[in-house]
């Protein structure tokens, strides 16, 4: 059988034969079964019909009732001139009268027998109704929430104040002041503080890293496209998003010119090149963060760079350990250490509570952190006699709310928490790990090589005592000294226990969700012949991120589970826990994506198969699949992956509750320490090296289809990470807990997975290469284990040089800190003894210190007081309270950016009112913190106006807000609240 590919039409494509030489009148006369297939096809064809079991293969019929032979679209369709199926949705036979005679599973036919309904056509209207109560509920209680009084106003600020003190300051100076949004952290500050830590800078670092990374391959890709002369830029476009078997083939052969073979070898050179790229800058990237760890080191101490942790000590108790131990050390090492924080053995539960009280016991007379008498107060009488509605929205807000913690009460009781503390501190067994801290680095570093030399080990009551090296790179705060009393069996047992609860989770969660997604769009494609329609896609959509959310959550639960001694071994399991479940839900996806789309393109009659996809035999099928794969992986990655799951973690887990609880803990009668403990600011977890390196790795797989849609995803992922980067550098400045992360355990584990980009891309070019027929593969089976090997030696080979080459070429030499211990301890609040739990408790109830050695916890570094005989230098005790307004701090930088280039980059060029002008225009905007706090955006705004309406928007707002506030009282610091109890009270 003779073929010949002719577009005889815009509308009419395809592949005719001639079985005979009756003339077109004849065949006419004949009817069905005698009617003449031409070749090529005759432009007055009237009915085109295609040929079962071919690709793009079309006869010409007649037109007559039931010329259209296949039973898949028996429906001669005189208008468009084509065999089409039944267009009654859910119809599985049709009648050539355009009749449905049954109806597809899950449906059933009408009386009249012109309509299938479906079997299931009251569950979407159930499901939205109960969404739209829940939301308009949700509303309701909203609405009625923001009218409510404001009845506990001097929790609520204190409150506010608190989770403010316990977001991450600059502790460098005397009043801790915020950080501005301006600060870069991607390098550290002019005088080598680094914010955060060496951690962060990395983080950010890399984040830059990949955005970079997306720059260049999007500017390589059009280089690419204007070097080649190929539609790179327009491949696919149009097959991908063709419906009908008519549509596709045209669309198909249009694009399948001469220009084929040149679009195949460009994106083939393309892909070779940004291997290549990818791999080389990676390893640059390596070498150079290597380096960058050690000149950071250098440039800035901190207090890992004092202490030693030294391990094989005896269990120990009694009031001289600390003493013994001390002196051993300075007998060993010829030196003075500053002392000794052992890691103890205790009941973290209970010395967590007493921690807990001895702090408010102890700022009861400096702080009003006490119990605001405010948690029995009655309710109002219109709330006794309220509606069913306002009971209901009360049992919400009170379901919300923290309890009232009225054992708060009982915390005047100190004797009996004395009792407890003493026997706590003092039966506390001392476990085999201890920290040295030393007066310089370089006493540290003598005491490393004495108890890390082989030949001659130091006994400590007869046991080996030696240098542990996973200890000594941690600073204090992310020490969770309730996990040494862990052996080291029972924790890989933990996360022998963690992985399997994982693995056991993805599959319960595939099963619950993505199986049945799966099924849902394979009968909706075989059903309707269609995907699903918008909202129920959608709805499902929500179901199946709130069981992401469940299992990240779950990762995170998880890897504390196991109990590791340092966070950032914590960290670093999470990060590999979490790269796992998203990999799981890649895999997933992308299976589901293919088989729907399989399922999709064989209902208009194109056979595809994995043979087809992967070695590229027949390209009527394979462009047409790679095409409506692009279109949709395209719409997977952006905005799906790359920007919505994001935007919905800056508003629900941050920006919303947040809004919330302080509506709630203002007009709900709740003590201050619950009020505390609700708006406590969240914790920053590392978990976003793993959303940037899937999402890298998912860009990458675009470029083994159409290239059409190559561009738009680097594009999308830019416009996505750009706002990612922007986000996370706000939520760190403003909205997650302190901390100060220095390990570059972290770091690593992510330059690690970047080895998945560079396998994804030299999949990408193995299958590309069978494509161009440059490397011809049997079969299916071979052209699979060809890809995945040569993925799998990628990841071996990137491993590899992360492990040996990259150490020896990063390698630089480390240059002791030249600051003291006391130098760094004086601006740094956290230290390894008040960090220390039971030191603390030790230090007070044990050992008699005064002042004792204070447990410090965040926000709170306003209660510490120095001893230097206990090796605590730190004391700052008054606050900057005023919250610094996002929306005022954007206004300055877009004005800084902006109105200074064009208005005062040469401000001699102005003339003097010109300048005075502009300082006064400065002085007007000078709003009151309050202001934004309260909901104003006007001094936003300002900076984008022209100056003179700016000096009037100003000038307005500045009488407004005199108008309303006649007289401003300054925030106070925290301490001077004491001295205002009754006055605080009344307000």
């Amino acid at each position: 059988m003779t073929s010949a590919i002719l577009v005889v039409s815009d509308a009419a494509p395809g592949i005719c034969e001639a079985s005979g030489s009756l003339p077109w009148k004849e065949a006419d006369a004949v009817g069905i079964e005698g009617h003449s297939l031409w070749r090529p096809c005759p432009e007055n064809c009237p009915i085109r019909m295609h040929l079962p079991g071919e690709s793009c293969e079309f006869t010409c019929v007649n037109g007559s009732l039931g010329s259209c032979t296949d039973m898949a679209m028996n429906v001669a369709d005189v208008a468009k001139g084509i065999c089409r199926s039944c267009e009654i949705s859910g119809c599985q036979v049709c009648s050539p009268e355009d009749r449905c005679n049954e109806c597809a599973v899950g449906f059933y036919l009408s009386k009249d027998g012109k309509a299938c309904h479906s079997k299931y056509a009251f569950f979407a209207p159930c499901v939205y109704a109960i969404l739209g109560v829940f939301l308009l509920t949700m509303a309701s209680w909203y609405l009625w929430l923001r009218k409510q009084p404001i009845v506990n106003l001097r929790v609520l600020k204190r409150a506010v104040i608190r989770r403010h003190h316990m977001n991450l300051r600059d502790h460098t100076t005397q009043q801790h002041p915020w950080y501005p949004l301006s600060t870069n952290l991607c390098r550290a500050r002019a005088d080598g503080h680094i914010v955060g830590g060496r951690a962060l800078l990395m983080f950010f670092s890399f984040q830059a890293f990949v955005i970079s990374w997306t720059v260049f391959a999007a500017c390589s890709w059009l280089m690419c496209a204007w070097v080649s002369k190929a539609p790179l830029l327009s491949e696919g476009k149009v097959s991908g998003v063709k419906e009908d078997i008519f549509s596709i083939c045209n669309a198909t052969l249009n694009e399948l010119g001469g220009e084929r073979q040149s679009t195949k070898v460009g994106k083939l050179a393309y892909t070779l090149a940004l291997y290549f790229f990818t791999t080389l800058a990676t390893f640059f990237y390596a070498v150079s963060q290597s380096r960058r760890r050690v000149r950071l080191d250098t440039d800035e101490a901190t207090m890992k760079d004092f202490a030693v942790m030294l391990k094989g000590f005896p269990c120990e108790t009694g009031s001289q350990v600390e003493q013994q131990r001390l002196s051993f050390v300075r007998k060993t090492t010829g030196c003075h250490p500053i002392g000794v924080s052992i890691c103890w053995a205790y009941n973290a539960k209970e010395v967590t509570e007493l921690i807990a009280r001895e702090t408010w016991l102890w700022g009861k007379v400096r702080d009003s952190c006490g119990d605001v008498r405010q948690a029995n107060m009655p309710l109002q009488h219109n709330e006794r006699r309220c509606g069913l509605m306002r009971s209901f929205f009360l049992f919400l807000t009170h379901l919300i709310a923290p309890p009232t913690q009225p054992e708060d009460a009982d915390l005047g009781k100190a004797r009996r928490h004395e009792e407890r503390a003493v026997s706590a501190a003092a039966n506390a067994q001392s476990t085999s790990f201890m920290y040295v801290v030393f007066r310089s680095e370089t006493e540290r570093d003598h005491a490393k090589r004495v108890f890390s030399c082989e030949s001659e080990i130091p006994l400590y009551r007869g046991l080996a005592v030696q240098y542990e090296r996973e200890g000594s790179g941690s600073e204090p705060e992310n020490v969770p000294w309730q996990n040494f009393s862990n052996d080291a069996q029972g924790m890989r047992y933990r996360a022998l226990t963690s992985v399997c609860a994982i693995a056991g989770a993805i599959l319960l969660w595939g099963l619950l969700f993505y199986f049945p997604f799966a099924m849902y769009e394979a009968w909706s494609y075989s059903a309707l012949g269609e995907p699903t329609d918008f909202t129920s896609e959608t709805t499902f959509s929500m179901l199946v991120v709130a069981g992401n959310q469940i299992l990240y959550l779950l990762c995170e639960k998880a890897s504390q589970f196991i109990g590791f001694r340092f966070a950032s071994q914590q960290l670093t399991a999470y990060i590999g826990l979490y790269t796992m479940a998203l990999l799981s839900n890649l895999a997933i996806d992308l299976a589901i994506l293919f088989y729907t789309t399989r399922i999709a393109m064989e209902n208009v009659g194109l056979d595809v198969t994995r043979a087809a996809f992967l070695l590229g035999n027949d390209e009527m099928i394979c462009f047409p699949v790679r095409a409506r794969m692009g279109a949709r992986l395209m719409s997977y990655n952006f905005p799906a992956c790359f920007l919505l799951p994001f935007l919905c973690e800056a508003l629900f887990t941050v920006i919303v509750p947040y809004h919330i609880y302080k509506k709630v803990v203002g007009t709900q009668p709740i003590s201050q320490r619950a009020a505390d403990a609700f708006l406590l600011p969240p914790l920053f977890e590392m978990g976003r090296y793993a959303d940037v390196v899937l999402n890298m790795t998912q860009a990458t797989i675009s470029l083994c289809f159409s290239a059409g849609y190559v561009l738009p995803t680097l594009v999308g992922m830019f416009i996505g990470h750009t706002l990612v980067y922007a986000w996370d550098h706000y939520r760190v400045l403003r909205h997650v807990r302190k901390f100060r992360f220095t390990s570059f355990r972290t770091e690593k584990a992510a330059q690690r997975m970047l080895a998945l980009p560079g396998a994804s891309l030299l999949a990408s070019a193995m299958l590309q290469l069978f494509q161009v027929g440059a490397v011809t593969p049997s079969t299916e089976a071979v052209a699979a284990i060809v890809m995945i090997g040569a993925a799998i030696a990628h990841i071996a080979l990137h491993l590899l040089v992360l492990q040996y080459v990259v150490p020896w070429v990063g390698a630089t030499e480390h240059t002791a800190a030249t600051q003291t211990y006391e130098q760094v301890a004086k601006m740094n609040p956290g230290n390894w003894f008040n960090m220390n739990p039971i030191h603390c408790l030790r230090s007070r109830y044990v050992h008699q210190h005064d002042p004792p050695c204070i447990f410090y916890q965040i926000g709170k570094e306003h209660l510490l007081e120095p001893n230097a005989k206990l090796g605590l230098f730190y004391s700052a005790p008054e606050w900057k309270n005023e919250a610094p307004s996002t929306y005022l701090e954007l206004a300055r930088l877009a004005r800084r950016s902006l109105a200074r280039g064009t208005l005062v980059a040469d401000s001699g060029m102005l003339p003097q009112g010109a300048r005075d002008e502009e300082l006064q225009r400065e002085q007007i905007c000078a709003v009151p913190e309050e202001a934004v706090e309260d909901g104003s955006m006007a001094e936003a705004h300002r900076s984008l106006l022209h100056p003179p309406i700016t000096a009037l928007v100003c000038y307005s707002w500045k009488l407004l807000w005199s108008g309303s506030k006649a007289v401003e009282k300054p925030r106070k610091s925290v301490v001077t609240f004491a001295s205002d109890e009754h006055d605080a009270d009344q307000d």
